[in-house]
């Protein structure tokens, strides 16, 4: 094979090396698209150069994102400039979600879908695969909303298939209800695989312990407050509190205050914490007085300055 060498001038373009992965299933607009990005910098592309027209280039740089060769650039941004990384001990920004009720989304008719998945192989692929996960046929309305929660949120096939698998299994196959909940995670900044499979893992975590603080606390079926919520999460996933340290806050609660109260046990489980009382035994020896001074005296000033509130509270009528 003869061999050829790039002649370079004054400026040049970088390409990915991982597009030769690709080359197969590329055409040639999905190659234009790569060029016109790579040439483009911080500019806007100039899709006139490579005689494409803006809805072509955007399909095209749907299989890119697809591909893993590009990043999406933020939304009302002319130029296509690559996220930033973000850096694993700082919480991601947030991207600003412009599709988040069916009603809004972009309305493709079955032949423009048709058309985008004989274009677009990737697309093709990922449709074909999310019906297998949800395991039935999608409508013209169900294709929409995977393809508005590639286009659109801007989200990959491996998180939005991730997602499709963890809703089937809870049951939940209906995709308004599964576009909803895409949107919401990226508004809270859940925006990769990675982290969408930390934060179901984390939801499960919190469903599984809800159930037994339910019962514990003679909630019944109602619905949690906001408070009451955020209160479980906090010692589910982030204090790791056992069931059993928090029974027995319980049973201090119930004691001191004659019934059952969320706010009031969580300030016996925060003191408990900052003392570092891990276990129902250390919290009784805590009471024998077999920790030091401060800890015990911290901890009881404390019950009993809530116990003096919550009681004010209920009569309503001063200090009883």
């Amino acid at each position: 094979m003869k061999k050829y060498k790039i002649k370079y001038g004054e400026h040049t373009v970088a390409l990915p090396a991982d597009i030769i992965r690709h080359l197969a299933e590329a055409d040639a607009d999905e190659l234009k698209a790569l060029i016109l990005i790579a040439a483009a910098g911080d500019e806007a592309p100039d899709l006139a150069a490579a005689g494409m027209s803006e809805k072509e280039f955007d399909a095209a740089a749907s299989f890119l994102r697809g591909a893993g060769l590009i990043t999406a650039g933020a939304r009302g941004s002319s130029a296509k400039k690559p996220t930033p990384e973000i850096e694993p001990e700082k919480k991601p920004a947030k991207r600003n979600v412009k599709v988040v009720r069916r009603e809004v989304n972009p309305e493709y008719t079955a032949s423009e879908v048709t058309d985008m998945m004989r274009e677009n192989r990737m697309l093709a692929s990922l449709i074909d695969a999310c019906q297998q996960t949800l395991g039935k046929l999608f409508n013209p309305a169900e294709n929409n909303v995977i393809i508005t929660l590639k286009n659109e949120l801007g989200l990959d096939g491996e998180y939005i298939l991730l997602l499709l698998a963890y809703c089937a299994e809870k049951d939940k196959k209906n995709l308004t209800y599964i576009q909803r909940m895409a949107a919401d995670l990226v508004e809270k900044g859940v925006l990769t695989p990675p982290q969408l499979e930390e934060e179901l893992m984390r939801r499960d975590e919190v469903k599984s312990g809800e159930g037994a603080l339910r019962k514990m606390f003679g909630m019944g079926a109602r619905a949690l407050t906001k408070k009451e919520s955020e209160i479980f999460t906090l010692w589910i996933c982030d204090r790791k509190h056992s069931l059993e340290l928090i029974k027995e806050a319980y049973e201090r609660t119930v004691a001191k205050a004659g019934k059952a109260s969320v706010p009031y046990c969580n300030t016996i489980l925060e003191d408990w914490f900052a003392n570092g009382i891990k276990t129902p035994e250390d919290a009784r020896a805590a009471m024998d007085g077999k920790k030091n001074a401060a800890q015990v005296r911290g901890s009881f000033e404390t019950d009993d300055f809530f116990g003096a509130a919550l009681n004010r509270s209920m009569a309503g009528i001063g200090d009883k």
